[in-house]
């Protein structure tokens, strides 16, 4: 596998093999919790990624997808106690409906109108929670939701596994004809129009990819905290653009790190107090000016250069 081939593959899955063995060389439930949270903003992050990242298509309303799982949830929680084994697949397809049916009119904009279209989606979404208060329960949200697991270290393997598919699956697609298919409509539509591609199709179909990911991700949130409200879910709109771009675009790892670093990061700068969103934006405002690609693309560049410096300067050494 070229994966395993390339340094940073390696780097990849040993970070995840410690990840699984995490739990059990640590009895800090508090930290199992965090990173339990933190793999689920993996999959938000890589799922924006998928469209926004590839397609060059900015999403504002990444929330709106996400609200669909949990609300989802939410609803049928509300009348009968449905297991995670049923809900994710639920949450799926419906998410997959959704994306389809908002991507089809949306997709046709260009430029910043598609982003204000996607924000006004995800808006229209928070006033209908709101104002349909008996059914969403309003700004208190929907409580009595099966949880996961009977505890926390079942529940940090359940989000863990999903994690890893989703951002496997996410990361397989964007390597695919698939993603290169989809960075050709970012880099030039026209072109790829002119080449016979039916650009709409794929747009379409990473609307959908996006939102089922971010459903399925929605639903599983939900079932951890045995809630759904909305304070969980719309902030999330400009909190994974954040992630996204932070941990690079375009590449679906990169991004979904950058949600993994972020949802850390904001848990470790509790302990600050009121400093906490200075230092917070500080960090945010030196990683855009100094590492523009993003962290992870560019710590990921860097290895790479560092391995094909290494070839060349032995090549050299044995002709002197």
């Amino acid at each position: 596998m070229k994966f395993l081939k390339d340094i940073r593959g390696i780097i990849i899955l040993l970070f995840t093999a410690f990840l699984f063995i995490f739990p059990l060389i640590s009895n800090d439930f508090y930290l199992i919790n965090i990173l339990s949270v933190s793999f689920i903003y993996m999959v938000y992050a890589g799922s924006w990624d998928i469209l926004s990242g590839f397609t060059g298509k900015e999403n504002m309303g990444h929330a709106a997808f996400i609200a669909i799982g949990g609300y989802m949830l939410g609803f049928i929680s509300s009348s009968f106690a449905i297991k995670p084994w049923l809900s994710i697949p639920l949450a799926a397809i419906f998410s997959i409906l959704f994306g389809i049916i908002i991507g089809i009119p949306t997709l046709r904009l260009k430029g910043p109108y598609f982003a204000l279209a996607s924000l006004a989606i995800a808006s229209i979404f928070e006033k209908l929670t709101i104002s349909y208060s008996e059914v969403t329960g309003g700004e208190e949200g929907i409580f009595g939701i099966p949880f996961l697991t009977e505890g926390p270290m079942g529940s940090y393997y359940f989000m863990l596994i999903f994690a890893v598919i989703s951002i496997g699956l996410l990361f397989y697609l964007g390597k695919s004809n698939f993603g290169l298919i989809l960075k050709s409509i970012k880099s030039d539509e026209e072109a790829a129009k002119a080449l016979g591609i039916e650009t709409t199709k794929y747009k379409v179909t990473a609307f959908a990819l996006s939102a089922m990911f971010a459903g399925m991700a929605g639903t599983v949130i939900g079932h951890f905290y045995g809630y759904i409200g909305p304070d969980i879910v719309y902030p999330l709109s400009l909190n994974t653009l954040i992630m996204s771009v932070v941990g690079g675009i375009g590449g679906i790892i990169p991004a979904a790190l950058g949600g993994f670093f972020i949802s850390l990061l904001t848990e470790l700068l509790r302990g600050f107090g009121e400093w906490n969103q200075i230092i917070y934006t500080v960090i945010l405002m030196l990683s855009v000016l100094f590492l523009p690609k993003g962290i992870f693309v560019s710590i990921g560049n860097l290895i790479k250069r560092k391995k094909s410096i290494k070839p060349v300067i032995e090549k050299s050494g044995d002709k002197n």
